[in-house]
Formats: C-alpha cells, structure tokens, sequence
C-alpha cells in the first residue's frame, strides 16, 4: 500500500535540501572530470539528506512491495548513505576540501 502522507514528506525533505542536493551533484560530476573542488560540510550533508529522501520516496511509491519490506529497503540505504557521508567527510577532511 502506498503512503501518501510519508510521500509527502519526503518530497518536502527533498526541496528542503534541494541546494545541497544539486552541490552535491556538481561536485560528484566536478570529480569524474578529475576537478578538485571543496564542498562544505552543510552543502554535503544537505545532499545526502536529499539523497535519502529521494530514495525513501521511490521506495515508498512502488505499490508491490509490502510495507515491511519497503522498511526494510528504506533502512537498508539509510545505513549505506550514512556510512557514505561518514567516509566523504573523512576523505574531504584529510584532503582539506571540506569547508
């Protein structure tokens, strides 16, 4: 069954950081081309939080999974973008590219 209301929310989430979400993008797409650019901490975990959102959010509107499962699913990459944010702050920090 779809959530609407959790939809809701996650949409709301993802223009709350909807910023951070695009900085992160640049700086993702500056890197593949072998830019070097900083990015501060604000704008990186703003993109994660966007990140999470967006994920939570197709997970939410698939209406063939269960509702545990989509818990489950949800977790699961919560966990993942977290460790994500933990290692990019520690690579950026050594390499005194995070503001």
């Amino acid at each position: 069954m779809i959530d609407y209301d959790k939809i809701t929310e996650y949409m709301t989430t993802m223009g709350l950081n909807a910023n951070g979400g695009f900085q992160l993008s640049a700086f993702a797409i500056n890197e593949m081309l072998g830019n070097h650019y900083s990015i501060s901490e604000k704008d990186l975990h703003d993109g994660v939080e966007w990140l999470k959102a967006k994920m939570k959010k197709e997970v939410e509107e698939n209406p063939y999974w269960t509702t545990e499962h989509k818990e489950d699913v949800k977790n699961g990459q919560e966990y993942f973008l977290n460790c994500f944010e933990h290692e990019a702050k520690s690579y950026l920090k050594n390499q005194n590219r995070l503001l």
